[in-house]
């Protein structure tokens, strides 16, 4: 978060022993007591800066210099606090008699307020001096000041703040620009060679100045007719083929190689980050984009299975194996990394694949055992709705699903927690709810597995403090899941009931705008104030049906592309999305290993350049084992 400049040896070494974490749990503590109220006893104090030291810049920070009025012979307080963190009180950072120099977070904008301090009481700030004058986005790399006057007025203790930003950061992200633009030029000239390779130039380029290469080409004379031949037997109607859309295995891709890129680290850019608690970023879409095609592709192979008259108990265990396959390749995953051997007091049991496999198997099951898997009804009454009528009790079940979700989330009690809770707790709301992190979602899990069985870090850390352990991937969130991989299935069904892509689109795009309206509604198109806030960590019902939006909209993109007017191959994510659970695995196992895994500079530039590699390794194994024709699945 923010860190602070310190000249002082013996307050150096204090801080040292004190981490952020438990000074904010100290004066939240002092704070629910009164202690910092400016009527109370002595207030807490921040540690004293007492000279100006320069500070190296660092990544996602910009320096922010306080510069006192020494005429005034008082102190002054920085106060600061992230504007990600909703409805966190402001935390007294530094203490300021003549200059101080402090690194503010650049990723989101920081409030800032600036008050006195008179030996006994924490004076109120002035107009310039409080948060509504000094928050900001502070850029990355910017050097900023305030300069603090007296005004001269009610014993000296009225000052007044003036911000200047004393130089001009260069952009941050100018190197997802380059990226971008070295993206499009790699892009075009492949195009251009691929172009000029199927029409024969470069072969005509190379040969041109041979008779016999052109006679090795063409054959002798009295091959004429064998060469006719060949080409009539070349352009007879070749016998259908199954269909396969490329544009399936290319959406399965796309999900696998962002999720490499954001799992490297994603340049260390907090966009490529998982979100702190809501909202969404790039990094979390890709999970549930997983479990979306996940439910579409189920659709081809339940359905093919039933068509050959395979037994449905049968389907079912193979279903159960699946799952546990992908369950336990979850548990080897987490016991990953560990040197010194794997503590089964401490070993977290819920994870990605875990999730994958419970999703699979509720999923599955009822897709097997309630949705209609016969010929499609002919009725031309309801063939608009034919894709939901055929799984009307799917449908329910699914609904079922989604109610116990909401009703628990909402209904459960949690204790010293109000009914509903849906925070991060620790710094939230003032710390009013510190212990309630996820709310019931929290609480099953705490329950269930244990507290020394989940996520000790979840996302909300680093910036509400929390100390509760929390895991995203707990047992609630599992039903939501199961209702985004059964939106996915309905993608499988459309694709199967209508042989139209005119038909396939359009309804692709009706159930991208329903699943995305009834997602902005229940969450008011806000980011904290709604009903259901959109929600990765507790996978909040808006979060699954927006998220599923967002998927519906890019299946059809790719389809049209793919599929339809075969304007692009998928290349080269085509190949990642044949081999994507082999890709999963191995770049888990491989992070921060040799050959995707050096030490570089703590630079956006040098971090995005490593982060790309890394997924672009993967990629170039996936086109490997294409060639190859390797495919892993479980």
């Amino acid at each position: 978060m923010i860190e602070t400049t310190l000249v002082s040896d013996k307050m150096a070494t204090a801080m040292d022993l004190m981490t952020w974490k438990v000074y904010c749990a100290i004066l939240l503590v002092l704070t629910m007591v009164g202690f910092t109220s400016s009527t109370a006893m002595t207030p807490l104090l921040p540690p004293l800066c007492r000279q100006h030291h320069h500070k190296e810049m660092k990544i996602n920070k910009a320096l922010l210099t306080i510069h006192n009025d020494e005429s005034m012979h008082k102190e002054v307080f920085l106060y600061v606090q992230s504007e990600q963190c909703y409805e966190c009180d402001l935390v007294p950072l530094v203490s300021v008699q003549k200059s101080c120099t402090v690194q503010i977070d650049s990723r989101w904008p920081t409030r800032v307020e600036v008050r006195v301090y008179d030996g006994e009481t924490v004076l109120p700030p002035s107009m310039s001096c409080n948060e509504g004058n000094l928050t900001k986005a502070y850029q990355e790399g910017g050097n900023y000041s305030i300069y603090i006057q007296s005004m001269g007025t009610q014993n000296n203790s009225s000052i007044n703040c003036i911000p200047v930003l004393t130089n001009d950061p260069a952009d941050p992200n100018i190197p997802i620009y380059v990226a971008l633009g070295l993206c499009l030029y790699l892009i075009v000239v492949s195009k251009f060679v691929y172009h000029i390779y199927k029409k024969g130039y470069i072969h005509r380029f190379c040969c041109f100045w041979s008779t016999e290469s052109m006679m090795s080409d063409l054959g002798p004379p009295n091959n004429i007719n064998n060469l006719i031949d060949e080409t009539t037997q070349s352009e007879q109607t070749p016998p259908p083929k199954k269909e396969r859309l490329k544009s399936l295995d290319t959406f399965r891709g796309i999900s696998i190689v962002i999720m490499i890129f954001v799992n490297y680290g994603g340049g260390r850019y907090w966009f490529f980050k998982h979100s702190k608690w809501n909202g969404i970023t790039v990094a979390d879409l890709v999970f549930p984009w997983f479990v979306f095609i996940m439910g579409t592709a189920m659709v081809y192979s339940i359905r093919s299975q039933v068509l050959r008259n395979v037994p449905k108990w049968k389907i079912f265990l193979r279903i159960l194996q699946r799952s546990a396959k992908l369950f336990f390749l979850g548990l080897i995953i987490n016991s990953s990394g560990r040197g010194d051997g794997m503590n089964l007091e401490t070993f977290r049991i819920p994870g990605v694949l875990q999730r994958f496999a419970g999703t699979y198997l509720i999923t599955g099951s009822i897709y097997l055992f309630l949705s209609l898997q016969q010929a499609p009804n002919q009725d031309s009454r309801i063939a608009i709705v034919q894709d939901i009528t055929d799984g009307a009790l799917e449908w329910v079940a699914q609904l079922v699903l989604v109610a116990v979700h909401v009703g628990i989330t909402f209904l459960l009690p949690v204790p010293g927690c109000p009914s509903g809770y849906l925070g991060p707790g620790g710094l939230e709301r003032g710390g009013k709810y510190f212990n309630c992190t996820g709310g019931a979602s929290g609480l099953i899990d705490r329950a269930f597995f244990g507290e020394a069985h989940i996520y000790h870090h979840p996302t909300c850390t680093e910036i509400y403090h929390q100390t509760v352990p929390y895991d995203p991937e707990g047992l609630l969130g599992t039903l939501t899941s199961c209702f985004m991989c059964f939106l996915g299935l309905q993608a499988g069904k459309i694709i199967v009931m209508h042989n139209d892509w005119v038909k396939r689109c359009k309804r692709f795009f009706i159930w991208s705008i329903v699943t995305g309206s009834i997602g902005i509604i229940l969450c008011q198109a806000s980011l904290n104030d709604g009903w259901i806030p959109i929600n990765k960590n507790l996978w909040s019902l808006s979060f699954v049906l927006v998220l599923a939006a967002m998927a519906y909209f890019l299946l059809m993109i790719c389809y049209i592309l793919i599929d339809v007017f075969k304007w692009w191959g998928g290349e080269p994510f085509y190949y990642a999305g044949m081999n994507a659970i082999a890709l999963y695995c191995g770049h888990e196992f491989f992070s921060r290993r040799f050959p995707v895994g050096f030490t570089v500079a703590d630079t956006h530039a040098s971090q995005l350049s490593l982060n790309i590699w890394g997924a672009t390794f993967w990629v170039l194994v996936s086109i490997y084992l294409h060639y190859k024709e390797v495919f892993i699945s479980v």
